[in-house]
């Protein structure tokens, strides 16, 4: 059964923390409270190309009181990983080895009483920047936390699924990854929710630490129903030699506004953004990639590729900022994006800040109409229109997506590619 709690003013909405999160320590509850009260204070996210006031995101729910019936499919393990259905937790698995040697892996609402937890929670990604990032913070449910120690020889890899079936109205999460230093971390999410007749919003928050010369390779796929209003917000902090890499599959949500940023705190630390996206339909996404370059000898390399068809829009947002002082740093981004039919839309739209002289920054970016030349040219060799476009899509989208390391991401982004072919 699924209760849904509607919250009209800013009493009502900290009377809902208190009464659902009063099992908490003090300064998390705290924290919640101070966020109510800046979401009735704070206005939606003002985005250029993506107005928010008609979607009416106020009228969605923001909180469900639920128990919901696990399916027993989803409950199996299948290796070190953390699955949640509907904010509630269906598995957790870490070997005893991985214990041992001091690797927690938990739901964060289950790790909330550690201290790394209060520490880093926040500190990187502050909230109280408008009503979404106010409400992630006062109503988060449940999330992923996973700190790995420094110097662990062995390679944790960690599969997270976070799951929305179609009674869900509302999927408020928070994620915290700290890989020590010299240790090394890939994690791979999977973001899915059922097709609904209702409007789901989807708040997610995710911060990484990558100490000095660690290493983190964080990979994501986001395959929500087209009934799905999502906000989705990752920040990383790279220390010393250390590197953040991101490879992320953008192809569900009827809106989704998605971006991803790499802080080079300091000398030697980099990061490699891989994003690949399809949209369908009537689909609106707005993704942002950010590097800030804070340090010298820091490097940054970000690529975007996406298609569009049917009457879908997309905006891909790319930022290179050197600050003063980051001598020898290096940063460049490229974004691609194609359009298969004359009623979508995509802009492409690179950036570069540079505040220091001994640097080497570079950008592209291109947003065009599928070739009819190629494609008449490949009917006439016997293919059929679809199997023509879709000979193009894949030679677009190949170059990018087969540089994603994992093998299982790289499938399961090839995957969701036919399927919006298909679509």
């Amino acid at each position: 059964m699924t209760q849904t709690v509607a919250v009209n003013s800013e009493t009502e909405l900290q009377n809902l923390i208190r009464d659902r999160f009063g099992h908490e320590p003090d300064w998390m509850t705290q924290r919640r409270l101070q966020a109510a009260i800046d979401y009735f204070a704070l206005d939606w996210p003002r985005l250029e190309r993506t107005p928010l006031k008609k979607r009416k995101l106020g009228r969605i729910p923001f909180f469900e009181h639920s128990t919901p019936a696990i399916p027993q499919d989803f409950r199996k393990v299948s290796g070190i990983e953390l699955r949640l259905y509907n904010n509630h937790l269906a598995v957790v698995n870490l070997p005893d080895s991985l214990k041992e040697a001091g690797v927690v892996l938990e739901p964060l609402a289950d790790a909330i009483n550690r201290e790394p937890v209060r520490e880093f929670l926040g500190s990187l990604a502050p909230d109280a920047q408008d009503k979404i990032t106010a409400i992630n913070d006062a109503l988060w449910q449940n999330g992923l936390f996973l700190w790995v120690p420094p110097h662990l020889s062995e390679i944790v890899e960690v599969s997270f699924e976070n799951y929305a079936d179609a009674s869900s109205r509302a999927l408020i999460t928070k994620n915290l990854i700290i890989c020590g230093s010299e240790s090394r971390v890939i994690v791979t999410e999977r973001l899915s929710a059922e097709d609904a007749p209702e409007k789901m919003l989807l708040a997610e928050n995710t911060e990484i630490f990558a100490e000095n010369g660690g290493r983190v390779e964080f990979g994501a796929i986001q395959q929500c129903g087209h009934h799905v209003e999502g906000f989705i917000r990752r920040v990383g902090l790279v220390s010393h030699d250390a590197a953040i890499d991101w490879n992320i599959g953008e192809f569900g949500s009827g809106l989704i506004v998605s971006g991803h940023e790499s802080k080079l705190s300091q000398q030697g630390a980099s990061t490699r953004s891989t994003t690949v996206f399809f949209g369908s339909q009537q689909q609106h996404q707005d993704y942002t990639a950010k590097s800030f370059h804070q340090a010298p000898n820091t490097t940054s390399n970000m690529v975007a590729r996406g298609v569009m068809k049917d009457k879908a829009r997309s905006i891909f947002t790319g930022l290179t900022h050197i600050a003063e002082g980051a001598k020898g740093s290096d940063g460049r981004q490229k974004e691609q994006t194609l359009m298969l039919s004359d009623g979508s839309r995509a802009d492409a739209i690179p950036s570069l800040l540079i505040d220091e002289r001994d640097v080497y920054a570079a950008h592209a970016a291109s947003a065009g109409p599928v070739d009819k030349a190629a494609v008449f040219y490949l009917m006439s060799r016997g293919l059929s229109e679809d199997e023509a476009v879709r000979l193009i899509v894949h030679g677009f989208l190949a170059p990018v997506i087969d540089t994603i390391p994992r093998e299982a991401l790289r499938d399961e982004v090839w995957a969701a590619v036919e399927g919006k072919i298909m679509e």
